[in-house]
């Protein structure tokens, strides 16, 4: 029956016999950063973060222009209808055609403003498409590149270990509860296996299943309240093991993490310029490492660089000034949504300069059949590719 039990241990562990056994080496270290360095994902990632804002916001603008359009073109045939009934009244005639005539002039620059804007948008998308995969081949590299460094760190560390004269010294230093009639020795030989496995806790190179080679208690002393200080010195043979592989994947951002991304509306969430979801709050696995990181509200943008290290939650606040934008322009955008009872209109930019971008009115039925299909991509454009559906 045991009287005693662990209770607090400070924890302080050494090597000597192999000075040189280190996880990484300062020359191991100087080359993962000169492979950080040599890809500057960072740069990447704040240049496609900045276009990716910009894009939404003209984006953004020329949906609304494309109905500014039709609300014109529904204004003059509905003084197109009128027109015989001002001729047969006499209803100042002639101001009526010049109104008409200055209207069709109107809706005459407004589509020759909306094909540019078209041309500009789909040469921003490709831009944009080609910034991706620039940060993709360039992720691809340097993983590829630290991984092979990682492999070599495995080695060396696989063959030092290896070593027969390869051991770890642990000194531990903590505090035993023991019962008003135990004696130290007594105290101390029952909580043996604790103090070697907490030993085993404070050193990377050790596990469970490590060999206890030696094992000593340098000094001890307890108080009349039973509370036992001790320092006890270990010697355990090391071995490559999951706490060691943990430690390097994280080291050479080959281990992912779970972001929580949160914010006070409901936006398009966007990470290295994909997009992963929409909503007030989602969750992305990500590697570990730098991320782009974009949310999109209402042709607003908030973005950010981040250095992921572990799981996160990360928010994204917007201002009142904001919602009261989405609230202004409501009666306009309730006609780009599903929802609307005002017919929807197709926005399809022009697939080539010799043509004009075609603006009609279509049944609820047809936007409904694209949000199945899966035609409400977050650019705004009808991707031509399948591979354009992916910035990475």
């Amino acid at each position: 029956m045991r009287y005693c039990k662990l209770t607090i241990a400070l924890m302080l562990s050494f090597a000597t016999n192999l000075s040189a056994l280190e996880l990484i080496t300062a020359s191991e270290d100087s080359a993962i950063e000169n492979i950080n360095q040599q890809y500057d994902i960072n740069s990447l990632l704040i240049s496609s973060n900045n276009k990716l804002g910009r894009y939404n916001k003209n984006e953004f603008e020329y949906r609304a222009l494309s109905l500014e359009i039709e609300n014109n073109k529904n204004i003059y045939q509905n003084n197109i209808d009128a027109l015989a009934d001002k001729v047969v009244a006499k209803d100042n005639v002639a101001q009526y055609f010049k109104d008409l005539e200055a209207l069709v002039l109107k809706i005459d620059a407004l589509e020759k403003e909306y094909e540019e804007k078209g041309k500009a948008l789909k040469a921003e998308h490709q831009t944009i498409i080609d910034d991706g995969k620039k940060l993709k081949d360039a992720r691809i590299k340097r993983n590829s590149e630290l991984a092979a460094l990682k492999q070599r760190v495995v080695a060396r560390l696989t063959e030092e270990l290896a070593n027969p004269k390869s051991v770890k010294d642990v000194s531990l230093s903590g505090t035993l509860s023991c019962t008003t009639y135990q004696s130290i020795n007594q105290c101390l030989t029952e909580n043996e296996n604790f103090i070697v496995k907490d030993a085993k806790k404070s050193d990377n190179f050790l596990n469970e299943r490590s060999v206890l080679l030696s094992y000593k208690i340098v000094d001890a002393s307890m108080n009349l309240d039973g509370d036992l200080s001790y320092r006890a010195a270990m010697t355990f043979k090391p071995a490559y093991n999951n706490k060691i592989e943990s430690i390097l994947n994280e080291k050479f951002g080959l281990k992912s993490a779970v972001l929580t991304l949160k914010s006070n509306v409901d936006v398009d969430w966007y990470i290295d310029g994909n997009k992963v979801g929409s909503g007030k709050e989602i969750t992305q696995e990500v590697a570990l490492g730098r991320h782009g990181i974009l949310a999109s509200y209402n042709s607003v943008g908030q973005s950010s660089i981040e250095v992921v290290e572990g799981n996160d939650e990360l928010f994204y606040t917007f201002s009142d000034k904001s919602k009261k934008t989405k609230a202004q322009h409501s009666s306009a955008t309730q006609k780009q949504t599903v929802k609307t009872d005002y017919p929807n209109v197709s926005t399809t930019p022009p697939s080539n300069s010799s043509e004009k971008p075609v603006i009609k009115l279509q049944p609820k039925s047809s936007m409904n059949e694209k949000v199945d299909k899966g035609y409400l991509y977050f650019m705004g454009l009808e991707p031509e590719a399948e591979s354009q559906e992916k910035f990475l």
